[in-house]
């Protein structure tokens, strides 16, 4: 935090001795050693609060992004769903057209068609077949 080196922790001692006296600068410095261990451990406990809830912040945005992630992931999902039923039921319902236009072609072409007369060389042997309805 602060840079004091060797030469200002000397000064600070020598116009300490010189203001309060060579009597009280044993109980001075003791005092001002346990409020500075006070500060010091104070400030340390405030800069790891204050990183655990960096921490927790960073991990709380994290959270977030991912819980934001998902929901798309869900959209996607739930589009895609709703995507392959609506072309499944087209497909369906197409299918089901060509299939009632097949069963309507096959019901013209089997009524407008003649009956099948047996020739002379197959009369004999064989009896008409006819075609199942």
């Amino acid at each position: 935090m602060f840079d004091v080196g060797f030469w200002e922790i000397l000064l600070i001692g020598v116009v300490s001795l010189l203001v309060i006296g060579p009597e009280k600068l044993p109980s001075v410095a003791r005092n001002v050693g346990r409020w500075v261990g006070k500060i010091q451990r104070f400030v340390a406990g405030v800069k790891s609060d204050f990183n655990a809830e960096l921490q927790s912040g960073e991990l709380r945005k994290l959270l977030g992004d991912q819980e934001n992630q998902i929901q798309e992931l869900r959209q996607m999902v739930k589009d895609a769903r709703e995507g392959f039923s609506q072309e499944m039921s087209d497909a369906t319902q197409m299918a089901e057209k060509n299939l009632e236009h097949l069963r309507k072609d096959i019901d013209d072409v089997s009524a407008s068609a003649e009956p099948i007369q047996p020739s002379p060389d197959t009369a004999e042997s064989k009896p008409p077949t006819r075609r199942p309805e």
